[in-house]
């Protein structure tokens, strides 16, 4: 089967089920696993792929995303003829089936299926470790406005299953908004957990958050860990719960 992928963390999934030769197409940030993923050609972005450049390509499959993905692009692609296949966790268990049910329809039934046995373990694994403990916790996404998200969200479920109480997690509207910082200071999170992506925060927003009148603890993650669903997620599962529940009392701790 050929194949497109237009999603970062799937195009690292079908590469774990052994499907390398069979992806044709990728995104520019479709990055990882590094050294093995810049064999695939590029074909835009995740926001403004190459439509014209895919159909050349003539993948059996494109597989799309509803939230990294723009529906007229989605639109364009059916259009001109081409199968997509798509996806939407927004749990971590769901993208564990998501990962089995992707695995069938590529042709990597039993790698798929294996995968998602993993990740349904993990979460087992990280509900015994949390039992219940939690932190109200501050987790942006982008500086300048500050964003983040709801509890109903991939990250969002990542993130609690971290052993971490979104203090913004039951906002109404849209899933990803914008907070101002007397919103932030009048949540008083106990901990904020930095990612390095999509922004790259890094130990000097800590600071920038302090001077601004925040008292918390603070905690830089990889930002895969908590957005990237694929075969890096029993990992990240039990990375982002030690940092939460076993971090020191440092205002900021190294990145994993």
């Amino acid at each position: 089967m050929r194949i497109v992928s237009l999603v970062p963390s799937l195009t690292e999934a079908l590469i774990d089920f052994g499907l390398l030769e069979s992806l044709v197409g990728r995104t520019r940030y479709c990055t990882e696993p590094h050294g093995v993923v810049e064999a695939i050609q590029e074909v835009g972005g995740t926001k403004n792929p190459d439509v014209a450049g895919i159909v050349r390509l003539r993948p059996e499959m494109v597989v799309v995303n509803r939230e990294e993905n723009r529906l007229e692009d989605c639109l364009a692609l059916e259009a001109a003829g081409l199968r997509l296949h798509v996806t939407h966790p927004r749990t971590v268990p769901e993208a564990a089936d998501m990962l089995a049910e992707l695995g069938r329809v590529c042709g990597a039934a039993e790698a798929g299926e294996v995968l998602g046995q993993h990740c349904h373990a993990a979460v087992a694994e990280a509900a015994l470790r949390l039992r219940g403990r939690s932190l109200a916790t501050f987790c942006p996404i982008w500086r300048r406005p500050y964003m983040t998200f709801r509890r109903a969200t991939y990250i969002g479920d990542m993130l609690a299953r971290a052993g971490c109480h979104n203090v913004f997690g039951d906002r109404s509207g849209p899933d990803f908004f914008q907070i101002t910082l007397d919103e932030l200071r009048e949540a008083a999170p106990e901990l904020v957990v930095l990612p390095d992506e999509p922004y790259a925060f890094d130990s000097f927003h800590a600071d920038e958050l302090l001077e601004a009148g925040l008292r918390a603890r603070f905690v830089l993650v990889d930002g895969k860990d908590l957005a990237w669903y694929g075969p890096r997620i029993p990992r990240a599962l039990h990375t982002l719960g030690a940092a939460v529940q076993g971090a020191p009392d440092a205002n900021i701790l190294p990145m994993s």
